[in-house]
């Protein structure tokens, strides 16, 4: 039962309750419950023991039936704020209208508040089957002084990941790290969905001549590489990296992790050095790798990869995290 007391009472339901059923007198219920005399009389009197409403009985208002339909009419047709509803009305029917009447007209019409727009649907991957694979890059944070970049690549069909860190985050580091990737997975890629970063594109380029405006050269080692195996390299379209969520939501998975890691240390370090920064992420590669999801059906992605049926046994696998200098 929900308790809504006036502010200033000075009783509770259950000593209202009190008062109706005692036999006392009303000098010795006063005395008793510390209250006044008045205060008895007026709950002896009643048979329930809530509040009675605060609102006066016939409500006073400034504004005209017509003001008041046209203030209503302006909220839900036109769906204006109530700073531009006080606007229009005084500039086009009553200029003396103030902005506290016309904001009690909205509430007794029960219009107070905007309806909030309706959220657009999230998006929904295409299904793909495997070897629709998604690359981005992370920014690790900067360990004595260094800085490093996970590279991540993700299965779209069993979120196989598979991730490496780096020192540098140029066209030739991509390029080997999508040559050991290939090499690592065991079925055919057929297409590659990246960003527009250098490192695996030259479509925004501006200092190479005779390239198509903004479009890719072709002769970006990462995209020669895709030629040479036979892969389509798709690109997100600029500044929404939402088309390439599925690896920027792995991505934000490393940075609520070390997020979580405790601190350690006189310093009060997440992580010593590189070695157990690179070991943590190895951990946790290797256990989200194994982990059952529930876009997969409850199957782990190491099973999803290897098309497995029975219990987890991932008799012989490795961690799939390389450390590269």
């Amino acid at each position: 039962m929900e308790l809504n007391l006036h502010a200033n009472a000075t009783t509770t339901p259950k000593t209202r309750g009190y008062i109706q059923r005692s036999r006392k007198s009303v000098a010795q219920l006063a005395a008793e419950l510390g209250v006044s005399e008045t205060t008895i009389y007026r709950w002896r009197g009643r048979t329930t023991v809530e509040d009675r409403s605060h609102r006066p009985h016939n409500l006073v208002t400034s504004l005209s039936a017509v003001e008041e339909r046209a203030v209503c009419e302006l909220r839900t047709s036109l769906q204006l704020p109530l700073d531009d509803i006080v606007e229009v009305m005084r500039r086009c029917i009553n200029a003396k209208l103030s902005r506290s009447a016309i904001h009690r007209c909205l509430q007794r019409n029960g219009i107070s508040r905007l309806a909030k727009p309706d959220r657009p649907k999230a998006g929904v991957f295409e299904n793909a089957g495997i070897g629709f694979i998604h690359i981005d890059v992370k920014y690790l944070p900067a360990l004595q002084r260094r800085t490093s970049y996970a590279f991540v690549a993700i299965d779209r069909a069993t979120r196989y990941v598979f991730v490496e860190i780096h020192a540098r985050r140029d066209g030739a580091t991509a390029t080997g790290f999508l040559k050991r990737f290939l090499a690592d997975f065991p079925h055919d890629v057929h297409t590659i969905l990246t960003d527009n970063g250098a490192e695996f594109t030259d479509r925004f380029a501006v200092d190479k001549k005779n390239k198509p405006a903004g479009r890719p050269s072709g002769d970006h080692p990462f995209d020669q590489l895709c030629k040479q195996r036979g892969i389509e390299h798709r690109l997100t379209k600029p500044y929404h990296p939402q088309t390439n969520g599925l690896v920027e939501r792995f991505n934000r998975r490393i940075a609520e992790a070390i997020g979580r890691e405790e601190k350690r240390g006189s310093a009060r370090r997440t992580f010593v050095d590189h070695a157990d920064r690179d070991a943590f992420l190895s951990k946790f590669v290797h256990h989200y790798n194994r982990t059952r999801l529930k876009c997969l059906g409850y199957k782990a992605p190491i099973q999803a990869l290897a098309n497995q049926t029975g219990p987890n046994t991932f008799a012989g696998t490795t961690p799939h995290l390389l450390l590269r200098p």
